[in-house]
């Protein structure tokens, strides 16, 4: 059986070293706002979609924002299309972008002083024939 002792002076140190700091050390954090985000919704082409390749994008507004981000993806996360700060409701989809039967995935962010405030989340959509 093994039996240990310790020294007063080695408790001391280690009493000393996890004191309490004094109050003139703390700062203190500033209070942190809450962001409440607004929904989004999709409108055209709606969550899940199945069919023709959309010729436009449409979802709801959101009070206060300066402009809308819209991005599409592929089901492996390759970009497809982004714009940046529309200013409406919706978007023509580009005639130069061709869509291939498959799964994408879009999404809407409202933005106010370069800050997010409403987001759509990620909506599926499939284009069943060209």
């Amino acid at each position: 059986m093994a039996t240990f002792r310790c020294s007063a002076v080695v408790v001391a140190l280690l009493c000393l070293a996890c004191r309490p700091q004094d109050n003139a050390d703390a700062t203190a954090a500033a209070p942190v706002a809450a962001i409440t985000r607004q929904q989004i919704d999709h409108l055209t082409p709606k969550r899940d979609f199945v069919g023709p390749a959309p010729v436009r994008l449409e979802w709801t507004a959101v009070d206060g924002v300066d402009g809308y981000n819209i991005t599409v993806m592929t089901e492996i996360d390759t970009l497809i299309f982004q714009q940046v700060g529309a200013r409406g409701i919706s978007i023509e989809w580009p005639k130069e972008i061709r869509l291939e039967p498959g799964t994408y995935f879009w999404r809407v962010v409202g933005a106010k002083e370069g800050r997010i405030v409403a987001d759509s989340g990620r909506a599926a959509f499939v284009v069943s024939s060209p």
